[in-house]
């Protein structure tokens, strides 16, 4: 696969994403809010709620384009992993929110790339791509969590 083809389709990825990522997130946002596995987020503020995950797929979008660095990433998700100790939101609670944000993204890109015949070296690629941001994402959030978790100590 060249180098163009994979632009093409990490380029169309990205615009799907970013023309799109409102309705990702309110389906996202429904989700965590009525899922037994992320109770302790029906206590922050939806405004809140709607602009991390706005923000996760902004990044998404960068990282996908490879224009976010791995330090921002880090940088962030360590931030967000404070936050989080702090609100008192366990760390499965978080972990599984960021598994809803991924899982709600795949199944809109499915929807959407349903009737399109799309390479399976391409998709791996771009799949590969947002699995590694969300994994980045997960460890650098718990570090974060384990971080402020140990001052309290």
């Amino acid at each position: 696969m060249n180098r163009i083809t994979k632009s093409i389709l990490s380029n169309k990825f990205v615009r799907l994403i970013e023309e799109n990522h409102q309705v990702i997130i309110e389906h996202f946002m429904n989700d965590v809010l009525r899922n037994k596995k992320t109770v302790s987020y029906a206590k922050l503020d939806s405004h809140e709620l709607y602009e991390i995950g706005s923000r996760v797929y902004r990044e998404l979008s960068k990282w996908i384009a490879k224009d976010l660095p791995k330090e921002e990433v880090k940088n962030y998700y360590q931030k967000l992993g404070k936050i989080r100790r702090n609100e008192g939101i366990p760390a499965s609670e978080f972990f599984q929110a960021l598994v809803l944000l991924k899982r709600h993204l795949w199944l809109f890109i499915e929807r959407q790339l349903d009737n399109e015949m799309t390479d399976y070296k391409q998709a791996m690629e771009v799949n590969n791509r947002v699995v590694l941001f969300f994994d980045r994402a997960a460890y650098y959030m718990l570090t974060g969590y384990e971080e402020e978790y140990r001052k309290k100590w």
